[in-house]
């Protein structure tokens, strides 16, 4: 009862947040799985690490998937070379299933994840103030 109980609360989250908010809960995901896969990998959990390295994948495919590259131009270009590397680092990782590789990509994610959250926040600052001074 309880789990169906968050995932429901979870769908709502997902369903009601905005698109910034999806981009870091996406991150948020995509470090959860390959820190789990790199547990598994040590623990010798080689289903699990599977798992969750196939998670990881599907959401850098859903973040090179969001890209604009008309819009974003040269910025655009660079996101989606760096989501490609990631996707085969993660692909290396599940076929060796050698943490190096996911060494070597965690960092890169969590560097995105606060990049975009700080623009986010400062984004959302700039829009209360903008309201505040509104009113």
């Amino acid at each position: 009862m309880q789990a169906r109980s968050a995932d429901q609360y979870k769908q709502m989250q997902i369903k009601t947040a905005s698109p910034g908010k999806l981009l870091l809960m996406l991150y948020q995901g995509g470090l959860k799985f390959m820190k789990l896969a790199k547990k598994n990998i040590k623990a010798g959990k080689i289903e699990e690490s599977h798992k969750n390295i196939i998670k990881a994948q599907n959401i850098i495919l859903e973040l090179q998937g969001t890209l604009d590259k008309k819009q974003g131009g040269e910025i655009a270009i660079q996101l989606e070379n760096l989501y490609d590397y990631i996707y085969r680092e993660l692909l290396q990782a599940n076929l060796n299933k050698n943490t190096k590789h996911l060494d070597n990509v965690i960092p890169l994610v969590e560097e995105l994840f606060l990049t975009y959250k700080e623009i986010i926040v400062n984004k959302g600052s700039k829009d209360t103030k903008k309201v505040k001074a509104e009113v």
